[in-house]
């Protein structure tokens, strides 16, 4: 958040001349290291309007000479008066020099930890070389910058309102509500192994943020926190529990209900998915009850980090959520940039097909100095005073736009970063405690503030943005919706060949949770789904099935063993199903429990059709029925007598014979004794 205007300023300190002996000696060339500033440790945010009013200012400082060759320049700037003034200051685009004054760097007091400690009076009558002329009311633009003959090699700016005369204390001039939004979160900490990895980083800035909370003297804020990672921190275990504890405790805070991970409403409703984001809104929401049971969670105002469409904010209103507030990432991306809309102290309407709901826009300029005051190597204290400077130059904007109404009631402004992340708590600490010096300047949480807050009004009514409908998704996407049915089944499936209470359907579980994440890459996401179709692969794995064999059938009504080897740490069951077209089976609906480490061998009740020699096909199951483990293994039948149908055949083909040879007999006799009667007949005695 440095500054420089080097060309005003040395111009200002070569009129200045030396004020404080050796503050002006010329040497040759600057030191091969170039003395620089550090970062604004603290100020004043004002300063009394009485003349010889001091104003403090702390920074540190790299490699200041203390010979006497470099000096301290105190610059005062015209008042700003508007919010583009102020931002143009940020931008380094200051405006006119007031006054400046030189101090020698070896004569300004180092705190206890080695900060310069710069004390500055100021004057506001006549003229003085060595008091720094502020004679104007108002916000001014203050510079302190290191120079060494007669040039400024580093400086920095920052703004000191200077209050009406004999005024020592700012005084009531109109209450604005101003919204802060923090958090505590951290990347994803489930891995695809189901190992849970606590990024170190995050975590240390989850506990700066948490003291930062507890410092603040029960400053009411709104906290958007993403449960995956409050219930990661929860798994660390013992080392967690102070944690927990010192979140639970936290008071005047909102807790936002937000979905278990990063999901994108509007990207789940155009994959037609939004039974998963209702999924991992309740999921969320019971993560946060139960890790932090003295956190209110209500379904009120819904915080929104991404663009939004009709589909989105149906659903959202179906849900239960009152109002939305959009970041300024999330303005950017609704209906072709929601921000253009003035005024965003104001609600706006977001309109859909049946309906509307309200929604806050977070201030786009003040979003944007709190998201680049949070960067690691910004200097949070000031980039906090620019946002105070701008907040009270706004408040004095809307009062002059409006004079009847003295406390901008009805107003709000949001201030969130850019896509809704955490800020700093650096920033926040310098923030709040800057914001704690004006009475008018009032915190509010989210909630509070949208429920106290006027929609904006034009003649035609309250200003209406209709939303788009999202685009559906292309031919070639690969939803979510049918990644998470597909992994989803599996897991049921293999979870009933599982005691109950396994860890391993835990893990499964939490897999799913975590893929409507919007961070993962197809990649990414690809590799969780791999991770537990490894898993439940391997389950089925460790079952063995007996090699090729021949069963012989010796009857109608018989049995086939089958035997099994369970070689899993757990007693599993499957269900075992038999298939071939000459034989029928019994009941195969019910699973079998194979222990584990051990050999199991199970008998299926089998009926024969025929006799001959015929394949039986053997395919393992989950006990659902729904999911094949391994592939089928093909066995052979034998059926060599059915013993009732050949008892019976037999005996048809004896009585066949015996019938047979009776008849012959019988007609044997018939005919030998009509032979006989025919030979006495024709015998010569009976001529006589």
């Amino acid at each position: 958040m440095k500054r420089f205007v080097l060309a005003t300023i040395t111009s200002c300190v070569a009129m200045c001349g030396a004020i404080i002996g050796g503050s002006g000696s010329s040497i040759s060339a600057l030191p091969a290291i170039a003395p620089s500033l550090g970062v604004l440790v603290s100020q004043d945010q004002y300063v009394a309007g009485i003349e010889g009013s001091l104003i403090r200012l702390t920074v540190s400082a790299r490699d200041l000479p203390v010979d006497g060759t470099a000096s301290i320049a105190i610059t005062s700037y015209r008042p700003v008066r508007t919010r583009a003034a102020v931002r143009e200051v940020m931008d380094g685009d200051l405006p006119s020099v007031v006054d400046t004054v030189l101090y020698s760097a070896a004569d300004i007091t180092r705190d206890g930890s080695g900060y310069l400690d710069i004390r500055v009076p100021i004057e506001i009558g006549v003229r003085t070389r060595e008091n720094l002329q502020m004679s104007a009311v108002g916000v001014h633009p203050v510079s302190i910058g290191i120079v060494i003959d007669k040039k400024v090699v580093d400086q920095l700016v920052t703004f000191v309102e200077r209050l009406p005369e004999q005024t020592s204390a700012p005084t009531a001039r109109g209450t604005l509500q101003v919204a802060l939004v923090s958090g505590l979160t951290g990347p994803l900490a489930l891995q695809p192994d189901g190992s849970t990895v606590v990024d170190a980083s995050a975590l240390t800035r989850t506990e700066r943020m948490i003291t930062a909370i507890e410092d603040l003297d029960m400053a009411p804020l709104t906290l958007l926190s993403r449960p995956e990672w409050i219930n990661a921190i929860e798994r660390l275990g013992d080392e967690s529990s102070d944690l927990l504890t010192r979140i639970d405790a936290l008071q005047s805070v909102q807790f936002l209900s937000a979905p278990f991970v990063d999901a994108d409403p509007d990207e789940l409703v155009v994959q037609d998915a939004p039974a998963i984001f209702l999924e991992q809104l309740r999921r969320g929401e019971d993560v946060l009850r139960n890790d932090i049971p003295s956190a209110i969670i209500t379904r009120d105002t819904y915080l929104s980090t991404a663009g939004l469409s009709a589909g989105s904010v149906t659903l959202l209103r179906d849900m239960g959520f009152r109002s939305v507030v959009l970041t300024p990432r999330a303005q950017a991306e609704t209906a072709n940039g929601a921000s253009f809309l003035a005024d965003p102290t104001r609600l706006i309407r977001l309109s859909f097909p049946g309906g509307s709901i309200d929604a806050a826009l977070a201030d786009p300029m003040l979003s944007r100095t709190m998201t680049d005051g949070s960067r690691d190597d910004a200097d949070a204290y000031l980039a906090a005073q620019h946002l105070f400077a701008e907040l009270r130059i706004l408040r004095d904007e809307l009062l002059a736009d409006d004079p009847g109404n003295d406390n901008t009631s009805g107003r709000t402004v949001v201030v969130t970063t850019f896509d809704g992340a955490p800020p700093s708590a650096e920033f926040l600490t310098a923030l709040v405690s800057s914001m704690s010096t004006e009475p008018d300047i009032v915190l509010v949480t989210l909630d509070d503030a949208l429920r106290s807050t006027d929609p904006n009004m034009t003649d035609d009514g309250p200003v209406e943005l209709a939303l788009p409908t999202a685009d559906a998704s292309g031919p070639e996407s690969n939803p979510l919706a049918d990644i998470d049915a597909r992994l989803r089944s599996r897991i049921d499936s293999f979870s009933g060949m599982l005691p109950a209470g396994d860890v391993r359907v835990e893990m499964w579980r939490r897999v799913l949770e975590v893929l409507p994440d919007s961070s993962l890459t197809d990649v990414r996401r690809e590799a969780y789904v791999t991770a537990v179709d490894v898993e439940t692969t391997a389950l089925a794995e460790s079952i063995t099935l007996p090699t090729s064999t021949t069963f012989t059938l010796g009857g109608r009504d018989s049995s086939i063993r089958v035997t099994l080897r369970n070689d899993n740490e757990s007693d599993l069951r499957v269900n075992i199903r038999l298939s071939s077209s000459k034989l029928r089976f019994g009941s195969q609906n019910e699973a079998v429990v194979l222990p584990a480490g051990t050999t199991t061998s199970v008998e299926v009740p089998v009926q024969a059709r025929s006799n001959g020699r015929f394949p039986v096909i053997l395919q393992l199951f989950t006990p659902d029925g729904a999911q094949a483990l391994g592939v089928p293994v093909t066995f052979t039948a034998r059926v060599n007598a059915l013993a009732g149908l050949g008892q019976l055949v037999t005996g048809i083909a004896l009585l066949l014979l015996v019938s047979w040879w009776i008849h012959h007999l019988r007609r044997e006799r018939r005919r030998r004794s009509a032979e006989v009667d025919r030979t006495a007949t024709r015998h010569p005695s009976l001529n006589h």
